[in-house]
């Protein structure tokens, strides 16, 4: 099979041979993988890149070697590995694990390649109306499903989502279903558009403040992360006794008002990956709404590469002048 694997240089596709099976676990021949801020991290070096694995943690695909009865249907793959018996597995935490060992396409083999071995458990099937890009799109509606609802956005919300990304998108259209009104600050125009589609209030970065100021929102949902002031800003805008759901990845410690978010009594609520378990499977949650947002989620895919390209594939998500939203691979 071929895969693209991290070299010291970037990503080189290579051809390698499946090894065994686990048990517990299955072979899928992946359709469609999805590229992320986090694999940039590591395009660019800032992060050790995991040498001789294939990144790519956003995937769907079709079982092709498990257990009997799990062929034929398409999956979004989970790519987090837990243990399954720690307190927090067991309680549907699974995101909070952390004996597991590394997740797929984040220091274990993921799904820039042809074949992916995955947990049985970590399976979620789409509806059959759902083609392999959207599905590939379960794992970061996920993380949206899971911050809104840690943020309780209720029917009479204001919501307020910083950053026009794919997280920040898929966000706004989760909490476009919950909340009363939804607005979103993007950066570039193909976010702006992209969030116009959703039918959510755009807002220009520049805007943020005043437009907090006039509608002070119950929820703000932070998706920029990076070097951005933007967590400081959310403590700036959400309303008093408001709620605020930090989505993204800061690459340095930030410097945030704690006096303003203590006399607010603003409650600042971390939110990472997603729980699996029957008690928070949001995972499995954002696998079924990929049906009912298919239309939404296939506009927010704005690039599709072979295999073979990966490296243009990449080029293109970290060049924003390309209107780079999600750019897709499929490997097969």
């Amino acid at each position: 099979m071929r895969r693209a694997v991290w070299t010291e240089a970037g990503l080189e596709v290579v051809e390698a041979e499946p090894g065994p099976l686990g048990v517990g676990w299955v072979r899928l021949r992946v359709e469609a993988c999805g590229i992320c801020g986090s694999d940039l991290h590591w395009w660019h070096g800032h992060l050790r890149r995991p040498l001789g694995t294939a990144p790519g943690h956003e995937l769907a695909g079709i079982v092709v070697d498990g257990p009997a009865g799990l062929a034929d249907v398409r999956y979004a793959v989970s790519p987090n590995v837990s243990c399954g018996s720690c307190s927090y597995c067991r309680t549907g935490r699974t995101n909070l694990c952390n004996r597991g060992g590394p997740g797929l396409g984040l220091g274990r083999d993921g799904g820039l390649a042809e074949l992916v071995d995955a947990p049985v458990a970590n399976l979620a099937p789409v509806p059959d109306s759902v083609d392999p890009v959207v599905a590939s799109l379960t794992e970061p509606l996920a993380v949206a499903v899971r911050g809104v609802g840690r943020a309780q956005v209720e029917p009479d919300s204001t919501v307020l989502v910083l950053g026009g990304g794919t997280i920040g998108l898929c966000a706004a259209l989760v909490a476009r279903d919950r909340a009363r009104l939804v607005a979103i600050s993007a950066r570039h125009p193909h976010q702006r558009a992209a969030a116009e589609r959703l039918g959510v209030t755009v807002i220009g970065e520049d805007e943020v403040v005043s437009w907090g100021k006039e509608h002070r929102p119950d929820v703000v949902v932070e998706s920029v992360g990076g070097v951005a002031d933007t967590l400081d800003t959310a403590v700036r805008v959400v309303a008093r006794g408001g709620r605020i759901a930090l989505l993204g990845t800061f690459g340095t410690p930030r410097a945030v008002d704690l006096q303003r978010l203590m006399m607010k009594e603003v409650a600042l609520l971390g939110s990472f990956c997603y729980g699996s378990g029957e008690r928070e499977a949001e995972f499995g949650t954002a696998a079924r709404l990929t049906g009912r947002w298919r239309s939404e989620l296939r506009g927010l895919t704005t690039h599709q590469f072979p295999l073979e390209a990966v490296a243009d594939a990449f080029a293109t998500a970290d060049d924003k002048t390309t209107g780079a939203i999600k750019v897709t691979i499929t490997p097969s």
